[in-house]
């Protein structure tokens, strides 16, 4: 399914930029390009399908995201990977971070339901109110990604 993210029970913080999202994945290396860290993050967020239908998206999650690496070197930057790794010795370390922040248009994969929740919307003064979900098991959990450029999605 595709659809524009909303907002979430809580935001995240992407742990290199400092940036706040509804999901991340992050990828260090250490000279000589050998991965030394990854890691990846979803909070349960919502979507909006065709500007009208509230989904509620719960995990657990994969989160697939890629993006190029970024090469700032600063201090306080290499500071913040080195306490990811807990403590590493110093090097100049290069990193990508992708993000799904509010907003944007992403591909979600899971087990959709209908349920009457008193969190979801009625559509009119008699009807029971309805949520609609999407959510992962442990078995299969939610793919969270961010559709190509020049892909099938809308």
């Amino acid at each position: 399914m595709y659809a524009v993210a909303r907002g979430a029970d809580h935001l995240l913080t992407s742990p290199v930029m400092q940036q706040p999202c509804i999901a991340y994945r992050l990828v260090v290396e250490e000279p000589g390009w050998r991965k030394v860290h990854e890691s990846a993050d979803c909070a349960p967020f919502f979507l909006a399908q065709d500007g009208e239908v509230v989904i509620s998206v719960r995990g657990p999650f994969k989160v697939v995201l890629d993006t190029k690496y970024e090469w700032e070197f600063g201090a306080e930057i290499q500071r913040r990977i080195t306490t990811l790794l807990h403590h590493a010795p110093w090097k100049d370390y290069r990193y990508y971070e992708a993000m799904i922040r509010v907003g944007d248009r992403i591909s979600i994969e899971g087990f959709a339901s209908v349920s009457v929740d008193p969190a979801g919307e009625r559509t009119a003064l008699r009807e029971p109110p309805l949520l609609y979900t999407v959510a992962g098991t442990p078995e299969r959990p939610a793919i969270v990604s961010i559709p190509e450029r020049g892909s099938m999605a809308p």
